[in-house]
């Protein structure tokens, strides 16, 4: 691989790449490979669906590569890809939250990390039920059931554009939320 690669910024590399340079995708594939794997890795237990959810969202990444916004860093948007894959693959796998009982049932799981958890879930729930109807209804789709947004305004029949804007708000609410309960 030749070495004045090296020294180019994401965004360079990606201009090559969309002219078929092979080098330019070997080289975003190296300097980015190490900490996808990481970030997978603490979400997937197996090291084989692992390195498979690793290659598909390099895989995803470069044949949508066109799409790449170069406003943004390109770690960023190639985060969003390996997030939504590892959505995907827990949606595929029914992989799901364990109950308390579970836990309790369980050896290897914390009953107490669990408590915890169930805690902080209905603590955000507190919050979100505080929210207009609309703005509650797409924070639950979105990061309680993990829908995209596509998904969302499919499920609310409303216009994406409507769904993102919402979603924005309900963000911002939520945040003023949160600091009004902790200023005590």
């Amino acid at each position: 691989m030749p070495r004045s690669l090296d020294k180019l910024d994401d965004r360079a590399l990606v201009e090559l790449a969309l002219q078929n340079r092979q080098e330019a995708y070997t080289r975003l594939l190296v300097r980015h490979k190490d900490r996808v794997q990481a970030f997978i890795n603490k979400l997937i237990v197996d090291s084989t669906e692992a390195e498979d959810l690793m290659l598909m969202s390099f895989d995803k990444a470069f044949r949508n590569l066109k799409h790449y916004n170069p406003k943004y860093a390109f770690s960023t948007w190639l985060y969003s890809i390996v997030q939504n894959l590892c959505i995907d693959h827990f949606r595929k796998n029914r992989q799901f939250f364990v109950s308390l009982e579970e836990a309790q049932e369980t050896e290897d799981i914390n009953p107490e990390e669990v408590l915890i958890a169930e805690q902080q879930r209905q603590t955000m729930e507190n919050m979100i039920s505080k929210l207009k109807p609309e703005y509650a209804e797409v924070i639950r789709l979105r990061y309680m059931q993990h829908y995209a947004y596509e998904e969302i305004a499919a499920q609310l029949d409303t216009p994406l554009g409507t769904v993102k804007t919402r979603l924005h708000r309900a963000k911002v609410m939520l945040a003023r939320l949160f600091e009004e309960e902790n200023k005590d």
